[in-house]
């Protein structure tokens, strides 16, 4: 299967209420070092900078889900990344070992450059991206490339498996209450 879009996976490090993937600096950096193009920017955040991230997070995650039909709109949130994308952005490119990375000026921010980009990720993906969805599974907020109509789970050996659990688990309730 091809990794999703990286405004997908960053909006899938929240999977559930209380399942946050990146609330350290070394949560952070494991998440930021399979993209190469980030991960120099990415371990220079500090803990102000995290937390600016997840925020961002938070509200490309409300955008997502709301476009996949999942969330109520909030215009605040977008309003916030809109901002964001915006700004003016001290972003540089730089080609290391024949790729290019996310380069910062001396005075940028690491952290609202990788904010700026994942947010600019983010407004690509719903203008011109893949087609996406939100999974079915119960309290679960994660979202994925629709690669195939019959999919309904993020991952169907832990959402889909929870749901077939239920559904039998309803059904025998029913057969033992009506019978």
């Amino acid at each position: 299967m091809l990794p999703e879009p990286v405004a997908i996976a960053f909006a899938n490090t929240r999977s559930s209420a209380g399942k946050d993937r990146i609330t350290t600096l070394v949560q952070w950096r494991a998440w930021v070092d399979p993209w190469p193009g980030l991960r120099r920017a990415g371990h220079a955040v500090d803990d102000d900078g995290l937390a600016l991230l997840r925020s961002t997070r938070d509200d490309v995650q409300m955008l997502l889900r709301s476009a996949a039909g999942k969330e109520h709109r909030e215009p605040e949130a977008t309003g916030r990344l809109l901002e964001l994308a915006r700004s003016m952005s001290s972003l540089d490119l730089r080609w290391r070992d024949g790729r290019p990375t996310l380069a910062l000026a001396p005075d940028a921010a690491p952290a609202t450059v990788i904010a700026q980009h994942l947010t600019h990720a983010a407004l690509d993906l719903l203008l011109t991206g893949p087609p996406f969805v939100a999974c079915e599974g119960l309290e679960c907020r994660k979202l994925f490339v629709a690669s195939r109509p019959d999919r309904r789970w993020c991952d169907s050996a832990v959402c889909g498996n929870r749901a077939r659990v239920r559904t039998h688990s309803n059904r025998a309730r029913q057969a033992r209450t009506s019978g």
